[in-house]
């Protein structure tokens, strides 16, 4: 296992340095079909929506501190919209349960050549594609609105390419409408429909089997309804809804929109944790939170999704606490979770993308300092392994299987993280542009 003592992160590469590697990192992963989500040495090889659509909006965001480079923005701008045309082109066109596609779903994966381990003949191996694809995410085109409307509203060529496109964003907002609430309670749902129980259980972005655990160690019984889902779907309809009237659609179809915002604004309490003063990471089918303090809160804070100002407050501070942000970035599970497991994929692990959501939260609550906190760990740990990877772990040096640093935390591999993955290089480079937009201190 290697280990990592924490150091500056400038002291190795300028941070303008840090956004042409990011950049570079990015235009490596781009093919005919769109970003791939990883290196071709590693698993996520292929288009995958959610991952996709995530990275253009963290380099947008990265462009908009940064006004004055019209390099990064040109280059944000068209990666935005060279992805959105890539998946509009595999949205989802008809009901089939076999691979989970439905009219106007984004699609979650798709492979132009299917690896041998996704065919094998078992459930453990067998995926359900159909024609290289699965639409086993309940966010995704949640994820697909929310761009579109940041690139309508940043992109030059914005306006035409929602114009180009508009059929396939009438799509995506109806399916938004007509399949996000499984059970009529007007909160987003994930409910996987595969017959043979085959593809993804937890169908969002922490999709391990293990990532949602209850307290007497058993899974959630579908319907789930997720936090960040509802921000994601706040932040959707909300964008949506100002394309749709600066081009006129008809007002039934807005007030629906607009009636679905207020319907989960108002719900979203019930994921409140008053111990906490944190969200929930999830509702089961019962609408009982599951009291899991996780790095999942700190995309409503990014998507604008708690009206109470007081709450959002709390909430971003209970983010800071040293239970979730270590010396190398937010972990995805409190430490002091029943669920906690630092070397996990999602119940303790620290991926970089996730960081980079809440340092945008932060930043766009006036929180400079602290956006600036997560950025410079982020990009320290980026810096000593020396490539923008999946994921990593910070063992707590309390730890016994921890090794001894002199009390600090330890930084260390995650066994099967992928070297380069595309929403990571996008938080490099989302890191970098947070450090230079105000003067270091």
């Amino acid at each position: 296992m290697t280990t990592f003592e924490a150091r500056s992160p400038h002291a190795d590469q300028p941070l303008e340095e840090w956004l042409h590697r990011g950049r570079a990192w990015l235009d490596e992963l781009q093919t005919p079909i769109g970003l791939r989500a990883s290196s071709a040495a590693g698993r996520y090889h292929a288009l995958f929506g959610r991952d996709t659509l995530l990275t253009v909006m963290l380099v947008l965001e990265a462009a908009r501190l940064r006004p004055g480079d019209k390099s990064l923005g040109h280059w944000a701008a068209n990666l935005a919209v060279s992805n959105l045309r890539k998946l509009s082109a595999t949205q989802g066109t008809q009901e089939r349960d076999e691979n989970e596609e439905q009219p106007g779903k984004i699609v979650h994966e798709c492979w132009p050549e299917v690896p041998a381990r996704l065919q094998g003949a078992d459930a453990g191996s067998h995926w359900p594609l159909y024609d290289g694809r699965y639409y086993g995410a309940v966010d995704s085109t949640y994820l697909y609105l929310m761009a579109v409307g940041m690139v309508w509203e940043q992109a030059p060529e914005g306006r035409d390419l929602i114009a180009s496109l508009w059929e396939h964003v009438l799509a995506a907002a109806h399916w938004a409408l007509e399949y996000g609430d499984v059970d009529g309670d007007g909160l987003i749902e994930a409910q996987p429909r595969q017959p043979r129980g085959l593809g993804l259980r937890n169908q969002v972005w922490k999709d391990s089997s293990d990532s949602l655990i209850q307290e007497d160690g058993s899974w959630p019984e579908p319907p789930v309804a997720w936090v960040e889902v509802q921000g994601y779907a706040v932040a959707a309809f909300r964008r949506a809804l100002a394309i749709f009237r600066a081009r006129g659609v008809e007002q039934a179809l807005q007030a629906r929109m607009s009636a679905r915002i207020a319907q989960i604004e108002e719900r979203l309490m019930q994921f409140w944790l008053p111990e906490e003063d944190c969200l929930a990471m999830a509702l089961t089918r019962e609408k009982r939170p599951v009291p899991l303090v996780s790095s999942n809160a700190g995309h409503v804070l990014w998507c604008g999704g708690i009206r109470d100002t007081t709450a959002a407050e709390s909430l971003a501070n209970r983010l800071l606490c040293d239970d979730l942000l270590t010396t190398w970035g937010l972990r995805t599970l409190s430490s002091r979770s029943y669920a906690f497991d630092p070397m996990s994929y999602h119940r303790g692990s620290v991926w970089p993308f996730d960081n980079a959501i809440t340092a945008v939260a932060l930043w766009r609550m006036g929180k400079y300092d602290d956006a600036r906190l997560i950025a410079r760990r982020g990009i320290a740990a980026i810096e000593h392994f020396g490539a923008p990877v999946e994921l990593y772990c910070v063992l707590p040096a309390s730890g016994g299987h921890a090794p001894n640093l002199n009390g600090s935390e330890a930084l260390a591999e995650y066994p099967h993280a992928c070297a380069v993955q595309a929403w990571s290089a996008a938080a490099l480079i989302l890191f970098a542009a947070q450090l230079l937009a105000i003067p270091l201190l």
